[in-house]
């Protein structure tokens, strides 16, 4: 997905949230330098995801803090761990378990900061979950997926923000029931609420993919140009390809990866743009 001018306010924004957290006094520093490279970004020609890598690498290196979202990411997993039980047991009672899995982790997406979606604090989650799900998939390729699920030998699933990730737990196992073996993909470094290894093992994950590895890079998003071997292989090999989150879409919508199922809450008009849809609506989009 292109950088567009209505990327500037958004990750403007998002800066100086971050900035906030753990050094307000260098807020003002923080957004200069990233108006500085944003003035300097030929929009044209790049992808919003690598943009805001950009950006992000050099706020983190002002504020002095490797995971500036680390507090946001552990409350986060405990908010969705508060309400875990109820949501297995409404997903277990379902008429259709993957798609209730599928739909439950969409809309654990909205546990992003720093950015306008409805919530501001990770312990918000808990009064928000039933309005998301009841509204139910703006766009649902699900039966197709499932099709492609039912054949297929090996799955890469790359996690997005913790929080969601706990609520990942139950779309895995409905997959692997399936069929497939899944094989979930972390940040290889601390970058927005996004789950690394260390996150990943912290909710437990480790015990639900058949293997986890890591993207080795700092990037919004897969920066397939920089991301590590093993990624590529496995994404090469992969009957069909799982991405959560905003990011995932904008970094991997100009690459050759398909198939790829993407399951996301459009919380911004150019992502609803190109995925075809509304604005703050729950998608499930395959692209083959």
């Amino acid at each position: 997905m292109r950088f567009s001018p209505e990327c500037v306010p958004c990750l403007l924004n998002r800066v100086i949230y971050e900035t906030e957290l753990v050094a307000p006094e260098r807020v003002a520093e923080a957004l200069s330098a990233s108006m500085s490279i944003l003035s300097q970004t030929d929009w044209s020609r790049r992808n919003s995801a690598e943009v805001a890598t950009i950006v992000h690498r050099k706020v983190y290196e002002i504020s002095g803090s490797i995971d500036p979202y680390s507090d946001l990411k552990r409350r986060s997993d405990e908010a969705a761990e508060t309400i875990y039980k109820r949501i297995e047991r409404f997903v277990k009672a379902s008429e259709d378990p993957l798609e209730t899995a599928a739909l439950c982790s969409i809309a654990g997406n909205v546990l992003d900061f720093g950015i306008d979606v409805g919530i501001e604090r990770p312990e918000q989650l808990e009064q928000k979950f039933d309005a998301l799900v009841k509204e139910g998939l703006a766009i649902n390729d699900l039966p197709e997926a499932r099709q492609l699920l039912m054949k297929a030998k090996k799955v890469v699933y790359l996690l997005d923000n913790c929080g969601e990730s706990v609520f990942d737990r139950l779309l895995v196992k409905e997959i692997k029931a399936l069929g497939p073996k899944v094989i979930g993909v972390v940040k290889g470094e601390p970058i927005l609420t996004d789950v690394t290894m260390e996150d990943a093992v912290r909710v437990h994950l480790d015990r639900c993919f058949d293997d986890i590895i890591s993207t080795e890079e700092f990037a919004v998003g897969v920066d397939l140009k920089r991301a590590g071997r093993r990624l590529l292989k496995e994404i090469d090999e992969a009957d069909l390809v799982i991405a959560k989150g905003m990011a995932n879409l904008e970094s991997l919508s100009d690459e050759d990866v398909r198939p790829v199922l993407y399951l996301l809450r459009t919380k911004c008009a150019p992502v609803a743009k190109t995925i075809g849809s509304k604005r703050d609506a729950n998608v499930a989009k395959l692209f083959v």
